[in-house]
């Protein structure tokens, strides 16, 4: 990053961060792609269905942004709201249910954790540009995305607690059995 005037330096630096940011997302979306298949419990498997579509967008939108960016070197003005748009139709996620019949696998909770660590690493790419840009149109944006990446945590994070405790509750009642 150079020191006073926005430079070409700052704006290669920028792209550099919008494609890793491209990338990790990329990753993130083939997980739950994956882990869509590999799960049994219907509340996850929905919850990495919406984190997909969610994706996928996310996904299409920034390299639409990127693409635009190259070619007129130079930033949009509307590219917090062009993601935003791209991530309204998502809708809300959804919540964890506790009034569900069954019981939550290993697969699930581990799962789940791995996609945690997975956002945490996409909300660490953000921050960190958040902190290296010096546009600030391109700040806004990534303050977008790392407070959407943290929302996906702290979701992940009440799908953990959900499991576990219904796992914990389980192992109560067969030992209570014994």
């Amino acid at each position: 990053m150079s020191g006073g005037r926005y430079t070409i330096e700052d704006f290669n630096d920028e792209l550099g961060d919008l494609e890793l940011g491209i990338n990790t997302e990329q990753e993130c979306l083939e997980f739950y792609q994956q882990s869509v298949e590999q799960v049994g419990d219907l509340r996850v498997k929905k919850l990495y269905q919406w984190l997909a579509n969610v994706g996928e967008a996310r996904v299409a939108t920034l390299r639409e942004i990127q693409t635009a960016t190259i070619a007129a070197n130079s930033w949009g003005s509307g590219i917090t709201t062009q993601t935003k748009a791209s991530d309204a139709p998502a809708g809300d996620p959804p919540a964890f249910d506790t009034n569900f019949e069954g019981m939550p696998g290993q697969v699930e909770i581990i799962t789940i954790r791995q996609a945690a660590e997975l956002e945490k690493k996409v909300a660490s790419v953000y921050f960190t540009a958040v902190q290296r840009s010096r546009d600030k149109t391109v700040r806004e944006l990534w303050r977008y995305l790392a407070a959407s990446e943290e929302a996906y945590i702290q979701l992940l994070d009440s799908y953990f607690v959900g499991l576990r405790s219904e796992e914990h509750t389980s192992e109560l009642q067969s030992h209570s059995f014994n």
